[in-house]
């Protein structure tokens, strides 16, 4: 009975829920609403609209308020899909996350160059957490 347990099946009809997931979606919903944040502050002249590069991206900054809205829809979506636990969620996830990366990655290896302590902190942040979210969903059965 404990080795049942142990390898996480289910008992008496509760369903055995991993929480990673659900983690990466609360990840991909705040970066939903920091996208949503800029594209109003965006769109009513408060931010220029390379300001929140970081969350989205140098190329989908430069196409002004409705990049940042796309952006903040994509995310939003796959947050539901994932906290929801629709079936095929967690590949459009993985897709969405690995493409956040690339960004990140220049923003780094520049940041790094100047000596930019917090365009390091920022960038590396960035990627550690797009990186551990990419881990859990693909570690995930």
């Amino acid at each position: 009975m404990i080795s049942l347990r142990l390898q996480g099946t289910e008992e008496k009809g509760l369903r055995n829920i991993a929480p990673g997931p659900r983690y990466v979606a609360l990840l991909l919903a705040a970066f939903a609403v920091l996208a949503a944040f800029y594209a109003i502050c965006i769109a009513t002249a408060m931010l220029p609209f390379n300001s929140g590069s970081w969350v989205v991206g140098e190329e989908i900054a430069m196409r002004g308020w409705l990049g940042y809205l796309l952006s903040a829809l994509v995310h939003c979506a796959a947050a539901i899909a994932l906290w929801k636990q629709w079936r095929f969620a967690r590949w459009p996830a993985v897709l969405l996350l690995a493409i956040g990366l690339l960004p990140a990655v220049p923003g780094m290896s520049s940041a790094v160059m100047d000596l930019r302590i917090a365009g390091i902190a920022l960038w590396g942040t960035l990627i550690i957490l797009r990186t551990s979210a990419l881990y859990v969903l693909m570690s995930t059965d």
